[in-house]
């Protein structure tokens, strides 16, 4: 049943190697488009264009460098910079390993290092403290184990290993700086079958049972056939420069149980097995630069210990989810996929994040079910700045953002197009800055379980017709305008009285490609590009230009010059304007009349409340 909505406008990145045949990898089925994705907003002035990049950007691979600086810092206390420093690796303790097929040769010795050979397999056993193991060549059949008690450099410089029987990388111990070198192409894989000594485990092509530190401006290429493609059982971080491509067909891209730390460089992942995540992580997620690629195919699945159903999702992250920078590009194309999942807060302060959602809702039986989303958090959600774009059409209950908990939005660009709710917020939703657009084709625009406080900024909110709203609350709620450009379109809404911010609201009837524009006679307040036809629907304004006493006439138009975010032009220059006015109205202090129309409690359809 549709819920009631009440409108309270109470306005609102070294020793040489011997063998240089390097492995082709076949990747064939690794798109990399030149220009990668377009984030942000458009600038067209061209009502045929409405969702701007909304309905055409893409989510692809994307292995182009990046140049970027890395800020480093002396400071020992810190736990990522502060115990990586070349100096702390001496060449002479550098032990290489040159790799052919059935052979491994060892280049070099130093005090407290044991290095076995079974054909291309190899076990490192090091006490050596500042340590350098130089990975190099080629074999369908070998491996590296390593067991350290003291943190160890790891450089792979054309190292190309496949093991069919278990990680072509295996550190049992060991804190481990992997520098892929400049200029090589690395590639490490596993195969679909382990044999794992006992009491170890094994969970990936490239496993550590700790932290793991990338960094170097090489490529390196991991394929995962057996579970995850890399795993560590501590924290992962990814430095600037870096130049990273995983796939996985059995599990996870990325796993890792106390965090990722993403402060730059290159990264591309793909999933495609059931409820497999592009980054899977049990503790945080922290980014703050590079580019970061994840895209996951696969459909949900049931899990019958939990009696549950899990989805696949590019991201997900079971503690709390930080950005402050990069691009992060996110796409899920399963059945009851996400594209982000979040299960603590979500907080943004810059940044661009791209996500596209695909999928339908993956159902199991009459009670159990995944909905597909582009971006969901269990806990608050705090957008501060950055771009966020997201696309989800996967039909009923394919989501935009949402949060499960409360949800402020203080700066930023954002914008959604949507089948389900652009934005939903089950606690409190307060907009007091930045620019919101979000218009759904099958529900509300923006919809708030709680209270809906909107303080500042742009917020535009297009639903669909018959019973949904652009803004919506749920019944017993308010929705409170003290603040800001506020534009709500759609079927229907119910409105009360009593407004500190001017206020209006009118069945309108317009169509497609064009614009409505609200004009004080001499000039143009703003326009707005329409996405679809309105017959009779209900168009909700409030300004901060809006001046008592005034009479504003609402205009179509078929272009409007200016600055534009996705269609709406602040003081445009109008031209092929309609020579009648759909309507005038004078602004008061309160908002009368009502805007129902196919809701419980609605009053009949869209009113003329303020209009005359």
């Amino acid at each position: 049943m549709k819920r009631i909505t009440y409108l309270l406008i109470s306005f609102f990145v070294l020793a040489s190697c011997t063998e240089d045949n390097v492995i082709t990898p076949d990747y064939s089925d690794i798109v990399i488009p030149g220009g990668g994705t377009i984030p942000g907003g458009g600038g067209s002035s061209s009502a045929t264009n409405v969702y701007g990049n909304l309905a055409t950007f893409a989510i692809a691979v994307n292995t182009e460098a990046l140049s970027e600086t890395e800020t480093i810092t002396t400071d020992e206390t810190d736990e990522y910079y502060g115990e990586y420093w070349e100096n702390d690796f001496s060449e002479k303790t550098t032990v290489t390993l040159n790799y052919s097929e059935g052979n491994v040769t060892i280049d070099g010795t130093a005090e407290g290092v044991d290095v076995s050979v079974d054909g291309a397999h190899a076990v490192i056993n090091a006490t050596a403290k500042g340590l350098v193991l130089k990975v190099c060549g080629t074999t369908t059949d070998g491996s590296l184990k390593i067991y350290s008690d003291k943190k160890f450099k790891l450089v792979l410089s054309d190292a190309n290993i496949t093991n069919p029987t278990g990680p072509a990388i295996n550190i049992q111990n060991g804190n481990a700086f992997v520098v892929a070198e400049d200029g090589t192409t690395n590639t490490l894989a596993d195969g679909a079958n382990y044999v794992v000594a006992d009491g170890e485990d094994a969970k990936g092509a490239f496993f550590s049972e700790d932290k793991l530190r990338f960094s170097g401006s090489g490529e390196l290429f991991v394929f995962g056939y057996y579970k995850n493609g890399i795993c560590s059982d501590d924290y992962i971080y990814i430095r600037p420069n870096t130049n990273i491509y995983v796939k996985s067909v059995a599990g996870h891209g990325i796993k890792t149980n106390d965090g990722v730390i993403i402060r730059g460089g290159v990264l591309n992942v793909e999933v495609s097995a059931q409820a497999s995540k592009a980054i899977n992580t049990e503790g945080y997620f922290f980014k703050d630069g590079g580019r970061t690629t994840l895209i996951s195919s696969g459909n949900a699945e049931y899990d019958s210990e939990e009696n549950d159903v899990t989805g696949a999702a590019g991201l997900k992250v079971d503690s709390i989810f930080t950005m402050a920078g990069g691009e992060l590009n996110a796409k899920s194309t399963g059945k009851g996929g996400k594209a982000i999942s979040v299960d603590q807060t979500f907080t943004i302060t810059d940044g661009t994040i791209n996500v596209i959602t695909e999928g339908s809702t993956y159902t199991y039986n009459s009670s159990l079910d995944s909905k597909a989303k582009g971006i969901k958090a269990d806990g608050a959600m705090s957008i501060a700045g950055g771009n966020i774009m997201v696309r989800a059409l996967g039909g009923e209950g394919c989501e935009g953002i949402e949060s499960k908990s409360t949800m402020t939005i203080s700066g930023g660009e954002i914008a959604t197009y949507t089948y389900d709710d652009g934005i939903n917020s089950k606690g409190d939703l307060t907009i007091s800055g930045g620019q919101v657009y979000c218009l759904a084709i099958g529900n509300d625009g923006i919809d708030s379980n709680g209270n809906f406080y909107i303080t500042g900024g742009v917020v535009i909110g297009i639903g669909s017709s018959g019973a949904e709203e652009g803004l919506d609350v749920y019944e017993g709620k308010t929705m409170s305008i003290t603040g800001g450009t506020v534009i709500g379109l759609g079927g229907g809404n119910e409105a009360a009285s009593g407004s500190q911010q001017k206020a209006v609201a009118k069945g309108i009837t317009a169509s497609s490609g064009s614009y409505l524009a609200i004009t004080d006679g001499t000039n143009c307040i703003f326009a707005l590009a329409l996405p679809r036809s309105l017959n009779n629907e209900t168009l909700v304004v409030s300004s901060p230009s809006f001046k008592s006493s005034i009479t504003y006439s609402i205009y179509t138009a078929t272009s409007a010059t200016g600055t534009s975010f996705y269609g709406f032009v602040p003081a445009a220059t109008l031209s092929g304007t309609s020579n009648n006015p759909l309507g005038t109205f004078t602004t008061g202090t309160t908002i009368s009349g009502g805007m129902g129309g196919g809701m419980g409690g609605g009053m009949g359809g869209p009113g003329g409340g303020g209009f005359h």
